[in-house]
């Protein structure tokens, strides 16, 4: 895995040196062929903006209305049929966030499949009416959109998205959105650009969305999240989560603990983790991204043996209540919608858990769409065990990785990748473009289609462009998805399929990964410290996993480029580190701390150890990071540098 490290100026001072370093997997570029989009963030001349309609689990008789406002005066929703007599429901305050106060309401007792006006504001201060449709009681044909990341370019890229898949699906009934809508959670700057990217669509259609790792950015707690959006809370409790609740019965202190955490988890979870029905489909929405920081309690039992890992219960908590779910599910479709894949794309990435723990229960189940995000490029595929005799013909889930913004990352290797190395098969695969999708639904059949929205470099694709598309269909013969271009053969024949779990003594396997953000690490501003320049920050963790029956020995080193700022060049040598092991359930040791090579040394400009495992180890994960330690001569010309940190497994 390649890591670029880069650096940002500062304000002139006495020293006028600065240098920033980052750690991401794959290249990030900004930019595109954009057609330029009319922008809504607010109503003119009224104190409201961030107006957004949600579904609440009884989309056919009720509906979620969230905005905020810049009046802390007791606000209300005004709504009527079309053209009949008004209604009023008080809003609730639900955060109040700089200025500005954030309120939602709920309405309720509306007739299905019903075309209804509403208004919000309060005193003489409303916004204009507008339009939204109840869900029908019946499985009438509906169309809606699936965006992956916005994140980047917010005011540029994002808007043109949203233009053309408006223009392209006008009468769609709402969203899908898989994670990362903005960069930096705490930036309301950036969330007002999405919204105001979203338009007119966030307040007339309905709204599903996936948290993703950079919601948490600067924002542990979610809190603009859950100021920003309402949804159901029909999110995993104990009663929903089958055998595993079992594991917080008892008295022991991994009980306990195991009983802290679900009970976090149960509030935690809520409007992050949800499922709505919407005319014959099930939206599931999951929350693939996990960090110990935000998962822990603050009252957390001791325990010092058989204890839980906190980001694997975490999944599990999803997978069970997944396969509840699913399990109880009364519509013809379903789709889950998260943002990191579990069958990642980009060049460097992998989540493991992920794939070991809800894989299985979308197979189990034969779900229909798994719709992803993160990974800044595009991909489609299978499981190789619902491929059919046919070529071109599959007979389960299809998973699927886009990105919406202005954010774009390298592929990885076409023959070597996360789905070759787990049985699976990319149908379609693509870089440096943003998509959007549209998805139709008509009885037995299901339509999807990806356009190309924004290009970024020379990708060969042209805006507008039929990116990918393919058909399910479920019917007397079983279901199908189908290639466009592909006869399905006739005749009486059935096919048969059959899902094997996997067995406790297979090989398992070796996996590395930057746990949660890959984002770039800065060191800041270099300052003064006697003879040299001295900088400093932190390794973004990378989560080692190795379940091989025959634990043999491995390990993982790192080696630093020179720095460079233009023609100037800043030898490598100049970066030590002191590694460290945390969540180590799997018998690894940190590497040897290893010193600016200032004074003397080759310091990172050589490979150094930054985690390892003797042959025999036990079978499980480490989470392996490092304090960065950057030294430099006073002679260093002032500039932004960055440097490219490779990461080396061995085993």
């Amino acid at each position: 895995m390649r890591t670029p490290l880069p650096s940002r100026p500062r304000a002139a001072g006495p020293l006028r040196h600065r240098l920033t370093a980052a750690l991401a997997c794959g290249a990030v570029v900004a930019g595109g062929a954009l057609a330029t989009a009319t922008p809504v963030a607010a109503d003119t001349g009224t104190a409201t903006d961030r107006l957004i309609l949600t579904p609440t689990d009884q989309a056919t008789t009720s509906q979620f209305v969230t905005w905020r406002s810049t009046s802390s005066a007791p606000a209300a929703v005004e709504y009527r049929r079309t053209g009949g007599t008004a209604a009023t429901v008080a809003a609730t305050v639900t955060d109040t966030i700089g200025e500005h106060t954030h309120l939602s309401a709920t309405l309720t007792g509306l007739a299905a499949g019903t075309r209804y006006e509403y208004r919000v504001g309060q005193g003489d201060d409303w916004t204009p009416w507008r339009t939204f449709r109840t869900a029908s009681d019946a499985a009438e044909p509906f169309s809606f959109l699936y965006y992956g990341d916005a994140q980047i370019s917010l005011d540029t890229t994002w808007p043109a998205v949203v233009q053309a898949a408006n223009a392209k699906a006008p009468d769609a009934v709402g969203s899908v959105h898989a994670g990362d809508l903005i960069d930096t959670a705490s930036n309301q700057t950036q969330w007002t650009n999405w919204f105001s990217g979203m338009g007119e669509s966030a307040m007339t259609t309905q709204v599903l969305a996936a948290p993703g790792n950079h919601e948490y950015s600067g924002d542990q707690t979610m809190r603009n999240w859950k100021a920003n959006f309402t949804y159901a809370l029909n999110s995993p409790t104990r009663a929903t989560i089958g055998d595993l609740a079992k594991l917080a019965e008892g008295d022991t202190p991994a009980a306990r603990q195991t009983a802290a955490y679900l009970d976090h988890f149960e509030t935690f979870a809520g409007e992050t983790v949800y499922f709505v029905d919407y005319q014959d489909v099930r939206f599931i929405t999951l929350n693939a991204t996990r960090n110990s920081g935000f998962l822990t309690p603050s009252d957390l039992p001791a325990c010092s043996e058989g204890c839980p890992d906190a980001g694997k219960l975490w999944i599990d908590f999803q997978a069970a209540w997944l396969d509840h779910v699913l399990a109880i599910n009364p519509n013809t479709w379903a789709v889950a919608t998260f943002h990191q894949p579990v069958y990642s794309v980009s060049s460097g990435r992998d989540e493991p858990l992920l794939r070991a723990a809800w894989v299985p229960v979308f197979e189990k189940h034969d779900i229909d769409l798994v719709l992803q995000g993160h990974d800044h490029t595009y991909a489609r595929g299978y499981k190789d065990t619902t491929a059919t005799g046919t070529p071109g013909v599959t007979s389960g889930p299809v998973y699927a990785v886009s990105n919406s913004g202005g954010k774009y990352y390298t592929l990885a290797p076409e023959g070597e990748n996360v789905w070759t190395r787990n049985g699976a098969t990319q149908v379609k695969r693509g870089a440096d473009v943003s998509t959007y999708q549209v998805v139709t639904v008509d009885g037995g059949t299901l339509r999807y289609e990806s356009y190309v929205a924004a290009l970024n470099g020379a990708a060969p694709e042209r805006v507008g462009d039929l990116y990918d598309a393919f058909t399910i269909t479920k019917d007397a013969r079983g279901k199908r998805v189908v290639e466009d271009g592909v006869e399905v053969p006739a005749g009486d024949a059935q096919q048969l399929a059959v899902t094997v779990p996997e067995h406790a003594g297979e090989p398992g396997e070796f996996v590395w990964a930057i746990d949660g953000s890959n984002d770039l690490v800065d060191l800041g501003v270099a300052e003064q410290a006697g003879d040299h320049l001295r900088a400093a920050g932190a390794l973004n963790p990378v989560r080692v996993t190795d379940t091989r029956r025959d634990a043999p020995a491995w390990s993982l080193s790192g080696q630093v480029s020179d720095f460079v700022a233009g023609d100037r060049v800043v030898d490598g040598k100049h970066l030590g580190w002191a590694p460290s092991a945390t969540e180590n359930t799997g018998g690894a040791t940190p590497g040897a701390a290893v010193a600016s090579g200032f004074v003397s040394g080759d310091g990172l400009a050589e490979p150094a150890v930054l985690g390892s495992a003797a042959a025999g180890h036990e079978r499980g994960s480490v989470l392996l990071g490092a304090e960065l330690d950057l030294w430099l001569p006073v002679s260093v010309t002032e500039g932004r540098y960055s440097a490219t940190l490779t990461l080396t497994a061995l085993s």
